[in-house]
């Protein structure tokens, strides 16, 4: 997709007990990963573990800065037992911290599968969710900075997957902290 749309790709591997995890169905697409593209190249990457784990998934957040934008992308733990609602409720807890924090810099958007219907970020911050999805609705989160404007939000359906494709657009903020200027500016 990054090659096809000219966008700069980022991945944060998954880790399954350790090692990586191929993708399947269809095979040969290369490892399990949570992915952010961007419009520019990033300034610098924050693809950590989150500090509350259960199973087998290493389930991370990965945060790009480029210039102008910070883009998150995560995948949190399921909530189908006691254990996993406690990380879930964790991960949930460290996102939030992570972008209020990132968001102290420059304008930030996350984005991912928080498997949970209540937001993780309250106020300022804009949740705009899959709920129209056919699959598992409601679970896809996207965390939009105030700073970001109207954000315009799709479900598209998708195969090889547990849940449609949620899509959300909004109108790139103007440099609000560039460090460098453009000529003609």
């Amino acid at each position: 997709m990054a090659a096809e749309t000219g966008l700069h790709l980022h991945v944060s591997a998954v880790r399954y007990r350790g090692a990586a995890l191929p993708c399947r169905t269809p095979e040969g697409r290369g490892e399990l990963g949570n992915a952010v593209l961007t419009d520019e190249p990033a300034l610098a990457v924050r693809d950590t573990a989150y500090a509350a784990q259960e199973g087998a998934e290493e389930r991370r957040l990965a945060c790009v800065l480029t210039d102008g934008l910070t883009v998150c992308g995560t995948h949190l733990s399921t909530r189908g037992t006691a254990a996993a609602q406690a990380a879930n409720d964790g991960q949930c807890a460290e996102l939030a911290e992570t972008v209020t924090r990132l968001a102290r810099l420059q304008p930030v958007v996350a984005s991912g599968d928080v498997n949970r219907l209540p937001s993780c970020l309250d106020r300022p911050f804009r949740t705009v969710t899959d709920a129209a999805a056919a699959q598992a609705p409601g679970i896809q989160h996207v965390y939009a900075d105030p700073r970001l404007g109207r954000v315009r939000s799709s479900v598209e359906p998708a195969t090889y997957t547990d849940h449609d494709v949620l899509v959300a657009t909004f109108r790139r903020p103007r440099r609000l902290t560039s460090r460098r200027r453009r000529p003609g500016r």
